[in-house]
């Protein structure tokens, strides 16, 4: 079978993330092949030497709050095959699973690990509502052992000494685990010094390499039996790691784009923050609807910056998300995409909180072939449609081409006022789009042929620092 583009072997479900090749989730059919059981074998020889696979970074952190048990958890539960873990000492000896040195990003408080005893650590609590939703859940930090008892045998562990100063304690505690041997991979710096103590005592060793440290790949790669690079790595520095003749992984990957591109590069595995979501396909509905009045952001929903203080606000009484960056800003919903083909409608509402003196411009994309940032009329955008509103009353449809954007039709009305919603309706059917403001037909324009909804982004556009509101969008075939 073949999924965007890249072909994978046929496997369970419970399998799917492990072994060589992508599976979908909800909606797509059902596979069988690999004995989840074979698989599970749970060897991490086995999983180094797939096509495709992948580890949940941080848990899957882009769905559940990071680096705790509750996220290693729901990883699992989906079916995956390997889980990262990053490790801090605390200052009485105890492990406990963190990715940061320091309370301060996640837990609110400005204060090292390792200058906490694990009794002084039980006051605090996860918080990723900044970056997940403010109706995601607190979650208590978790220890190591906690994490070992609950997932051995179960999953393959990628397990770092993040401050790279307790390697072998961290050593001997998980050669005294319930964790196999070979369902353990040592993750450290390709420049650190533990990977011998990691190597005498078994365990298979994976070296990454962050930009400060490209120009090492070929002296260093040979050491590992895996090597890992960061995703802001260019095409030329994959291919000099793939080159190598070790599995390589990337780290860290948020869209199924990502992903198909990574892998057309012959990378082998994606340490992936969005794991439920890259490794489904879009699946053909009636009918998708806005998830805002969650609170919690929906798997495929992304920023097109990918900060923490970049993630919109959720008005969740209202049903709604507020983008407000300092620059121009999209974000895509991932959890929306639809390929279908032929008739279809999408809604969208959007509003203005405040109205300045300098024209605001927001708007929506469609129509675009894949999920990354759809950034209305910059050489990075990806090809597809946007209908763009502007406070002073025009709205106008846009072809995005590689050749520049094409404006498609437009109108003016009436200047919009501040915090009223505009009702907005696109109707593509056959090759042509209609759109209409609160039902009344504004335009129509022709198109080459009939196109999926694809990918919707909500965009931004003008000027920085100017709220703009959306809610009610929906996507209908008709």
């Amino acid at each position: 079978m073949e999924l965007f583009g890249v072909k994978s072997v046929v496997l369970s479900r419970r399998a799917f993330l492990g072994a060589v090749g992508l599976v979908g989730l909800a909606g797509c059919s059902d596979l069988t092949g690999i004995d989840s059981n074979d698989y599970a074998a749970r060897s991490t020889s086995k999983l180094l030497e797939s096509g495709l696979f992948f580890i949940a970074h941080r848990g899957s952190g882009d769905n559940w709050t990071e680096h705790t048990l509750r996220s290693y958890r729901e990883a699992l539960a989906i079916g995956a095959a390997a889980i990262e873990l990053s490790i801090h000492r605390t200052a009485d000896g105890h492990f406990v699973c963190h990715h940061d040195p320091s309370l301060e990003r996640l837990c609110g408080k400005d204060v090292r690990i390792e200058n906490l005893t694990l009794a002084e650590l039980d006051g605090y609590e996860n918080n990723a509502k900044a970056w997940l939703g403010p109706e995601t859940e607190n979650e208590p930090i978790s220890t190591l052992s906690q994490v070992l008892d609950e997932l051995a045998g179960k999953t393959i562990l990628f397990v770092e000494d993040k401050t790279g100063k307790h390697a072998a304690e961290l050593i001997s505690v998980l050669n005294e685990s319930p964790a196999e041997t070979d369902s353990i991979v040592w993750k450290m710096e390709a420049t650190g010094e533990s990977r011998q103590l990691a190597a005498d005592a078994g365990y298979q060793t994976w070296g990454y390499f962050a930009p400060q440290n490209f120009d090492r790949i070929e002296r260093l790669a040979p050491q590992f039996d895996a090597i890992g690079i960061h995703d802001s790595a260019d095409e030329m520095v994959i291919a000099r790691a793939v080159a190598t003749n070790r599995p390589v992984i990337v780290w860290e990957v948020h869209t199924r784009t990502q992903m198909r591109e990574l892998h057309a590069l012959r990378v082998a595995g994606m340490m992936c923050a969005n794991l439920p979501y890259v490794t489904s396909a879009p699946v053909e509905r009636e009918w998708f609807q806005d998830s805002f009045a969650s609170g919690r952001r929906a798997a495929g929903d992304l920023p097109d910056v990918l900060t923490w203080k970049s993630q919109p606000a959720f008005l969740a009484e209202e049903g709604a998300l507020r983008l407000s960056g300092e620059r121009k800003s999209g974000y895509v919903l991932g959890s929306m995409a639809s390929l279908h083909e032929g008739s279809w409608t999408l809604d969208v509402q959007l509003r203005w909180p405040v109205l300045g003196t300098e024209t605001q411009i927001a708007g929506v994309a469609f129509g675009t072939a894949d999920d990354g940032p759809y950034r209305a009329f910059e050489k990075s955008q990806v090809q597809g449609f946007h209908l763009q509103v502007e406070s002073s009353g025009e709205i106008s449809l846009w072809n995005s081409k590689p050749g520049g954007p094409l404006v498609l039709a437009r109108k003016r009305l009436l200047n919009f006022q501040p915090n009223h919603w505009i009702p907005l309706r696109i109707e593509v059917k056959d090759t042509k789009i209609a759109v209409f403001l609160d039902g009344a037909l504004l335009f129509t324009a022709g198109i080459p042929g009939s196109i999926s909804a694809g990918y919707l982004n909500l965009v931004t556009l003008r000027p920085a620092n100017q709220p703009v509101d959306f809610r009610g969008i929906s996507l209908r075939q008709m």
